[in-house]
């Protein structure tokens, strides 16, 4: 089996209400339950909403107006599958899915 990476692009400037947020974590851990009882879930957290953007040598930027919030990454998960189709089909059944945007990439064996 292949290890992908799971990266979560959304927006953050959405407000949710605090049952909202509760509810979309009590189904990504009914999620994480399931492919870790599968053997696929390896890792994942959710990222601090701060950081710098690297672009060059002599260009660091912090955060601030030159980021949109739908360019946000807010986190990753590393699953186990046997390529990126199988990746992609359990990508698309995190309920995550539906308040943001999923990149499948497959991480390079070392």
């Amino acid at each position: 089996m292949q290890e992908f990476i799971l990266l979560m692009k959304g927006d953050d400037s959405k407000e949710i209400s605090p049952e909202e947020m509760q509810q979309r974590m009590q189904d990504y851990m009914a999620w994480m339950k399931k492919m870790s009882g599968t053997g696929n879930y390896i890792a994942g957290q959710p990222l601090m909403p701060t950081g710098k953007h690297i672009i060059d040598q002599d260009t660091v930027l912090t955060d601030g107006p030159f980021l949109e919030p739908k360019e946000i990454i807010g986190g990753y998960i590393i699953l186990r599958a046997n390529d990126i189709e199988e990746a992609t089909t359990l990508a698309k059944t995190c309920p995550l899915l539906q308040h943001c945007e999923i990149y499948v990439r497959p991480l390079m064996n070392a």
